[in-house]
């Protein structure tokens, strides 16, 4: 089991102080930043594995936090929340959160949580990648039990929790168009609208992390006015 180094961004001491305890008894390295404003200093300066960003702080929220991370990092961040807001959880989901839980979640299954994420975004550390129909070092390969895209040299490709279920259903519907309505319905949980870009933004973000030619797209392509297909992957790693 790797070392795992979190940083916990909440304004609510007694509850940092808290997670904080139980991470680092479980074997975690971890460090709580109450102060908002100072948080991206402290992911510098910490060097953390993923960061928990509360949602709600005085003058601003855990969506403006993962803004400011993901204009320039793909580092797992994992979003907690007093109480359930579905536009936040869908819009944190679209930025680029890889999971959004309610405060009241117990310790060690935020513990499971952070494994998961850091096993998508790590990649399995020891165990060949095979599935039934292609190994690593053949070509890109999405792992439906372990949530992963490896690339053909079987390094893990870091997907978020939105971008991974996009990907899956476009894959499982390989040479089907899929529509936007769908996507949003399965991958965001609400119907689609004119004017809804959740969708695009992700189908973006993939190309960037799949195509080796994002602005010529060969594996996810758009199937206008309807959605987007999936032809297939690439057998190189994109650029």
């Amino acid at each position: 089991m790797f070392e795992v180094r979190v940083l916990i961004v909440d304004d609510e001491a007694s509850y940092a102080s808290v997670i904080c305890d139980y991470l680092n008894n479980q074997g975690c390295v971890s460090e709580i930043e109450t102060d908002h404003r100072l948080f991206l200093s402290a992911i510098n300066r910490f060097r953390p594995d993923i960061v928990i960003l509360d949602q709600r702080f005085l003058g601003a929220t855990g969506t403006d936090l993962l803004r400011k991370i993901r204009s320039n990092s793909e580092i797992p961040c994992l979003i907690l929340t007093g109480f359930s807001e579905p536009l936040d959880r869908i819009v944190n989901l679209e930025i680029g959160a890889d999971d959004e839980i309610e405060k009241s979640i117990a310790p060690r299954e935020l513990l499971a949580r952070i494994r998961s994420i850091l096993r998508r975004s790590r990649g399995a550390s020891s165990a060949p990648i095979v599935s039934g129909t292609a190994a690593a070092g053949s070509k890109w390969f999405l792992d439906k039990e372990k949530r992963t895209l490896f690339r053909p040299d079987g390094s893990a490709c870091h997907l978020t929790t939105a971008e991974y279920d996009t990907l899956r259903v476009l894959q499982d519907a390989a040479g089907v168009p899929v529509s936007r309505s769908t996507l949003s319905e399965v991958v965001f949980g609400r119907p689609f609208r004119v004017g809804d870009r959740g969708t695009d933004t992700i189908i973006k973000k993939l190309r960037r992390k799949i195509e080796a030619n994002p602005d010529d797209p060969q594996v996810l392509k758009s199937v206008r006015p309807t959605g987007y297909v999936f032809v297939g992957f690439p057998t190189e790693r994109a650029a």
